[in-house]
């Protein structure tokens, strides 16, 4: 008799690929990009440290490309009318998806040439086109918050200022508090990469049928867009407001349990313990909403982790919030309201799916996993 096969739908612990572009220590609660650890990196611009994710390592081009990052190329007259064309109702994730592969090419794409890239290629001979690749990747990257803030005050913006943060919340007017101002920065940066999570994996998928670049970062953000994924920190925030108290958050969590219901937010398949961006989201959070209408928010996010830790600690089981939990209280306080918070998440993570294309595009092999063929029994479902 044959054994019987051992699937695991969600790919749990399967090992597919080898990166160096960021490491996720489950197990100590690290993570890393580029072999170095994120409470250092929080430290750094944001455009320092996407390029830092690019390129792989500080050197030849780095400042070059980050500073390209700050300068925020503006959306051609065409890009700004397909934003304006499209319904306000639109959920801003499915405008990326869509707009991502038509955006016009950058006005003035950076230099790239092939000793940038020598740290990723590691001695191996470049593929054909990369540095063009790149280039396209960055000057998608470069536009999305534009496409963001467009759909958001629904007339044209342009470029105010040098910096990929501060140019992008003048174009939204989000309030012009320092420490509101760094807390977003230090979200993004954070939200820069996590290795093969389920969106960049998507854009791998797309990249090893040599689809172009254009086309992996559109399906990673549809991805991305998914409850389960980056879509948690809308419903988390969705979540305290329909609890609406603190009071309410123990009977809350207790009925989640009782019915099965998730609770959005808690927990991480990778991290056996705290997720290190989560104590960053939770902190800056606090320090956000305090002495603010929004502090009851996350007084309200802060009892149902509570509770939601107790009743984990009771069944022996250690769980904990993740990114997604508090950083919708951060991005309430800009002015954006809970259908924006993922696209957010979109424009940083936007540089890791261009590492990931890009590293797949070294060695590269069609993405095709085998299954097992079952029909249904007659009556199954």
């Amino acid at each position: 008799m044959n054994a019987p096969l051992e699937i695991d739908p969600g790919l749990e612990g399967v090992i597919v690929g080898r990166t160096a572009v960021s490491e996720v220590d489950g197990n100590n609660g690290r993570l890393r990009y580029r072999g170095t650890d994120v409470e250092t990196l929080v430290e750094h611009p944001f455009a320092e440290v996407a390029a830092l994710v690019l390129l792989g390592r500080p050197g030849i081009g780095l400042t070059d490309i980050a500073g390209y990052i700050d300068a925020v190329p503006s959306l051609s007259s065409a890009d700004t009318e397909r934003v304006l064309a499209l319904p306000r109702s639109l959920h801003p994730m499915q405008l990326l998806q869509s707009l991502v592969p038509v955006l016009e090419p950058a006005a003035a794409l950076p230099s790239i040439r092939a000793e940038h890239l020598e740290a990723i290629a590691g001695g191996r001979p470049l593929p054909e086109g990369i540095e063009t690749e790149l280039a396209r990747g960055i000057g998608i990257a470069t536009r999305l918050p534009l496409l963001v803030a467009t759909h958001f005050a629904g007339r044209r913006i342009t470029s105010a200022s040098e910096g990929y943060c501060t140019n992008f919340l003048e174009a939204i007017g989000a309030p012009p508090q320092p420490e509101l101002r760094h807390a977003f920065e230090v979200m993004q940066i954070l939200q820069l990469e996590h290795s093969f999570n389920a969106s960049s994996f998507t854009a791998r998928v797309i990249a090893s049928t040599q689809a172009p670049i254009d086309n992996a970062i559109a399906g990673a953000i549809g991805a991305l867009h998914g409850r389960l994924h980056g879509g948690a920190d809308q419903a988390a925030l969705e979540t305290a407001d329909t609890v609406g108290t603190p009071d309410a958050a123990a009977a809350f969590v207790d009925e989640c349990l009782r019915s099965g219901r998730k609770v959005m937010g808690m927990g991480h398949r990778e991290y056996k313990v705290l997720d290190p961006r989560a104590r960053f989201a939770r902190d800056l959070a606090r320090q956000v909403a305090r002495g603010t209408e929004h502090e009851r928010t996350f007084e309200t996010l802060a009892a149902i982790e509570a509770r939601f830790e107790e009743r984990m600690a009771e069944r022996g089981k250690a769980l904990h919030a993740n990114i997604e939990f508090y950083k919708g209280v951060i991005f309430r306080a800009l002015g954006l309201p809970p259908q924006y918070f993922t696209a957010l998440f979109a424009m940083a993570r936007c540089f890791g799916y261009i590492a990931h294309v890009l590293e797949a595009r070294f060695d590269n092999r069609l993405i095709r996993p085998a299954v097992v063929y079952q029909p249904l029994e007659p009556g199954s479902r």
